[in-house]
């Protein structure tokens, strides 16, 4: 793999492990905050959408509920992070199975 995919491959990687590290944050935050609903599945999808409304809450209404900017915050909030857990597994396996190879 060339030198610049390598580079940019772990950019990426940085960014989105960022990214799952306050996704984690904000649904922990978010937990808490709708901890005491009774609503049940409700309160579930009330965390699951803390990512998106904290982050609107957040820039004071700078960022609008418009169609691009929600496809923007879902992938900052669950496809970079998903991306981040992916490419963690491959990785820790390729070092596993290079370090098996060495030994033999």
């Amino acid at each position: 793999m060339g030198t610049w995919k390598r580079g940019l491959f772990w950019l990426a990687y940085i960014i989105s492990g960022i990214c799952f590290v306050l996704t984690i944050i904000v649904f922990i935050i978010g937990f808490f905050h709708h901890m005491h609903d009774t609503g049940g599945i409700k309160s579930v999808i009330q965390i699951l959408e803390t990512p998106i409304t904290g982050f609107i809450k957040l820039t004071n209404g700078t960022i609008q509920k418009s169609v691009i900017e929600i496809i923007l915050l879902c992938i900052v909030s669950y496809v970079l992070p998903t991306f981040f857990c992916i490419a963690t597994h491959y990785i820790r396996k390729n070092k596993r199975l290079a370090l098996e190879s060495k030994d033999e």
